[in-house]
């Protein structure tokens, strides 16, 4: 299949801003305490230039680069029952062998039909989304992942359903009503006990409440465990679904886990067919030693780690910088700059070394640094000729102070 991924990352500067701006103009201290984790919110003409973040045209290109795409993050729907993978699949050749990888034909066939296309973790495929999702998570400091969902006309994907996050839904193509159902789950996580049947939610969702349209560039906030459903009311309904998750009381029982394990008591066999009194001085016993782990300054100081550094990391690639910094250079931090009788020395473990005058300048800066470019070396010294720095860099990297 042919690969015609066009640019998608044009104007990242201008939609970053656009982003931060109106997260910070909607997203104020009003929406914390009256609507995050508590009530929805329609916020419509959200951002205006959301065609810079996702198109048809974006979506095209992105599904036409099918080596991307496997059974995890591309999901097909089809009158709310998911498809197999194989149903709209083939066998791939490419540089890595054969692999079993989307058929644009065979999907292009399915939307036809009605299917829906649901693509996770999208933000990976779109510098302008990851900027979106780092805004959020370091608004709220929850986990963020962003799904996209595209349907056709009177097919739905999903009935009554709640989700174990938040939700922040960006709608960019065509028009979805969304159904607020008047219930929600309290504080549901992905656990056997919070599965329901299809039947089974449609109960427990209650009456609709109200029925928001989507347009492009319109938000819908929904917090968890708030029943919902969404029908396209026009072909080619596109939105995306950041979805935010966030540290939990149950998960620092994980994040101590460590500690337990350390403790001797907890290590303990309990003896075969213990009487009631002996399991309850156990019990007793178990308690005191949770008491003690819980309420130490070690578990304080794991708890407040884990919190903080709860969100995903965004890492982006900028070859772009690696390029304009030049080579960067590796500092052997074993070796000392020390002057000695107006002389001048690096001193390793193994040797002396005398330096000469016009580079001891040079030398000092270098290793206050654990890595340096020469860019940065040659900004640092714009008045010294550039043929000492050369010459410094060259006998540095001889003896191995720089690699």
């Amino acid at each position: 299949m042919i690969c015609n991924w066009r640019p998608i990352f044009n104007n990242r500067d201008a939609i970053g801003e656009i982003i931060m701006s109106k997260l910070k103009d909607n997203f104020g201290d009003i929406f914390f305490e009256k609507h995050l984790g508590i009530n929805y919110l329609y916020k419509p003409n959200f951002i205006d230039n959301y065609s810079s973040l996702m198109s048809l045209d974006i979506l095209d290109s992105m599904l036409s680069n099918t080596n991307v795409w496997n059974s995890y993050n591309f999901i097909m729907m089809l009158d709310q029952k998911q498809l197999n993978y194989s149903d709209f699949a083939s066998i791939s050749l490419d540089m890595n062998g054969q692999n079993l990888r989307p058929d644009v034909s065979k999907v292009q066939k399915l939307v036809s039909r009605g299917a829906s296309i649901i693509l996770n973790d999208i933000q990976k495929y779109n510098r302008n989304l990851l900027n979106f999702v780092s805004e959020l998570q370091k608004l709220t400091n929850g986990r963020c992942q962003g799904n996209l969902y595209f349907s056709m006309a009177s097919h739905q994907a999903f009935g009554p359903h709640f989700d174990y996050h938040d939700v922040f839904a960006i709608h960019f193509e065509g028009e979805k009503v969304w159904n607020i159902y008047e219930n929600i789950e309290k504080s549901p996580i992905n656990h056997p006990s919070f599965k329901f049947s299809n039947e089974d939610r449609r109960k427990r969702a209650g009456k609709i409440i109200d029925q928001v349209t989507l347009r492009p560039g319109d938000l819908l906030y929904i917090p968890r465990g708030q029943y919902h459903d969404a029908l396209a009311s026009k072909n080619g309904a596109m939105h995306i679904a950041f979805g935010l998750t966030y540290f939990k009381i149950i998960d620092l029982i994980n994040s101590l886990w460590p500690n337990f394990i350390l403790n001797e008591f907890m290590r303990n066999d309990i003896k075969t067919n213990p009487g009631d009194e002996e399991i309850k001085s156990l019990l007793g016993k178990l308690s005191q030693e949770l008491n003690e782990i819980i309420n130490s300054k070690d578990a304080l100081q794991i708890a407040n780690h884990n919190i903080q550094n709860w969100p995903y990391e965004m890492k982006e690639c900028s070859l772009k910088t690696i390029v304009s910094e030049g080579p960067v250079y590796l500092i052997d931090n074993s070796i000392k700059f020390e002057k000695d009788k107006n002389k001048s020395f690096l001193k390793s473990p193994k040797a002396i070394v005398e330096v000469p005058e016009k580079f001891e300048i040079l030398i000092q800066f270098i290793l206050r640094h654990e890595t340096i470019s020469e860019n940065k070396i040659k900004n640092e010294f714009k008045n010294m000729p550039s043929h000492i720095i050369d010459e410094c860099i060259e006998s540095l990297k001889t003896m191995s102070v720089i690699k």
